[in-house]
């Protein structure tokens, strides 16, 4: 009865001790976590947020049928109105045509892409680091996005352009634009290289805010680098 005693009453301090630090302002957090390995938590992140990305899209039938082809690059902005036209007058195959050659071009494009999202990880200014760390499950990603996404636009235009010549779009594109002349007098404003920079882009940064949420939640998705976020 004595040593049960002797138990309850360390059980009892214990519970004291846990509750009397209980750390509302973050200073504890600091002392075990310094911004320097909040740093490295952050960027690790990413660069596993990355490569699942394109390991996931930038592969064969990656961004054209990947998660029942969350990703695909559809061009539903012209669908009322190229897409339409063409179909109405034979030419739908053209639409198809365009559509799985753009996919099969973003699918090829990881050795380039991927370097160059490292570099914008490399380059992040961060200035906030508990918001990041303790935000939201998609905080550093969006954080990301909001500072890298300009620069990353703008690497990625030369390889879309390069295989835009390379996969026959261009080509096909051509030809459904003066297929459309013939029938339309309505002009036909597009910026085609643009449009597919964006898609692809915005298709990468929603993978990688995805992987970013499974890091911090699900330890099958941590490695020896991305754990010490989960901590």
């Amino acid at each position: 009865m004595k040593k049960l005693s002797i138990l309850l009453g360390m059980a009892l301090m214990a519970v004291v001790t846990l509750f009397s630090c209980k750390d509302e302002s973050g200073t504890y957090v600091e002392q075990l976590y310094t911004n320097a390995q909040k740093d490295v938590a952050i960027r690790e992140c990413l660069r596993t947020s990355a490569d699942s990305a394109v390991n996931h899209l930038c592969v064969p039938d990656g961004f054209y049928n990947y998660n029942d082809a969350a990703y695909r690059i559809d061009f539903d902005l012209l669908q009322s109105s190229l897409f339409d036209t063409l179909e109405n007058h034979g030419y739908g195959y053209l639409s198809d045509t365009l559509i799985l050659r753009t996919n099969r071009l973003a699918e090829s494009c990881g050795g380039q892409i991927l370097p160059t999202l490292k570099t914008a990880i490399d380059s992040l200014v961060i200035t906030d680091y508990d918001a990041l760390v303790y935000g939201s499950p998609d905080a550093i990603t969006r954080y990301f996005t909001l500072l890298g996404y300009s620069f990353l636009k703008t690497s990625f235009q030369t390889p879309v352009t390069i295989r835009m010549n390379l996969y026959g779009v261009n080509e096909v594109w051509n030809e459904m634009t003066q297929r459309y002349t013939q029938y339309s007098i309505t002009p036909l404003n597009f910026d085609l290289s643009n449009y597919i920079v964006e898609e692809m882009l915005d298709g990468i940064l929603v993978e990688m805010s995805l992987e970013e949420g499974l890091i911090r939640t699900d330890s099958t998705h941590r490695n020896e680098k991305t754990k010490l976020l989960a901590k």
